[in-house]
């Protein structure tokens, strides 16, 4: 009875190597749907982060080293009042980088995305953009302290929602964070974004990521303002670790040793 089990050891070696295969090359598994252009957030992904990469450009020409990038932290939805005026806010942290480089300083005064049901789907209306914050109304806390509508200039186009500290998404300010040593400001700040829409949502979509930079200075530029369009970087294939390497390894030489052993002894 036992001249099958060289067999069946065999067989066992083969379909562990596969399953160990399996998990070495199978991507990452990513909480929320997301591409380059757009990220998606459900009810099962609080606590979830994805990174944006933002380019910069002048008068609609790229500048080099012109450039920020985002951190967003979503922290889940919250449900405001009942019956017809329930509103549903979805809170994200977000630690915005100047990391201009390449001789260029500059300072990121503003950023901004569009809103959505879900990934590729219609747009939600927020409520309360431009009014003072409050319970049941999209607010910024932190580093920005308002939020608007509008759009971003050189050519960006329309954005639902921008937060900075100026009165539009076009207009100047103060805030933000600087890659120039000599000035005050931060390369890196954080602030608290606060979406609200009307009644109960479980899901929501950011696309059309953009920024605002103002203080432009070197390579010929004096004082330029401009913007930059968002990447979403959101990782890699997940590498075998090589404890899954060793594994692979010794499963393929069981196997091997098995076999020739089957060969080497006659069955009975």
């Amino acid at each position: 009875m036992f001249k099958h089990l060289p067999k069946l050891a065999i067989a066992f070696s083969a379909v562990a190597a596969a399953e160990i295969a399996s998990l070495a090359i199978a991507p990452s598994a990513s909480a929320f749907s997301v591409n380059s252009d757009w990220v998606e957030f459900g009810l099962n992904d609080i606590n979830q982060s994805f990174i944006v990469d933002f380019d910069g450009n002048v008068a609609t020409q790229n500048v080099i080293g012109l450039s920020s990038q985002a951190t967003f932290t979503f922290k889940g939805f919250t449900t405001v009042g009942t019956g017809t005026a329930t509103k549903t806010e979805a809170k994200f942290d977000i630690s915005l980088t100047n990391n201009s480089s390449d001789g260029i300083t500059s300072r990121t005064s503003a950023l901004g995305f569009n809103v959505y049901e879900a990934m590729y789907s219609d747009k939600l209306a927020l409520v309360g953009v431009g009014n003072d914050g409050g319970s049941g109304n999209t607010r910024s806390t932190g580093l920005f302290a308002k939020d608007n509508s509008g759009s971003f200039p050189n050519q960006f186009g329309a954005i639902d929602v921008c937060f900075t500290d100026g009165n539009t998404c076009q207009g100047g300010s103060n805030g933000g964070v600087d890659n120039n040593s000599a000035t005050s400001q931060a390369q890196t700040g954080t602030f608290t974004a606060t979406l609200a829409v009307n009644g109960n949502i479980d899901k929501i979509a950011l696309a059309n990521f953009g920024v605002r930079y103002q203080s432009i200075s070197g390579k010929g530029l004096n004082g330029a303002s401009g913007t930059g369009r968002g990447d979403i970087n959101y990782g890699p294939r997940k590498i075998p670790e090589p404890t899954t390497t060793a594994a692979l390894g010794l499963v393929a030489l069981s196997g091997l040793a098995l076999r020739k052993r089957n060969k080497a002894v006659p069955q009975t």
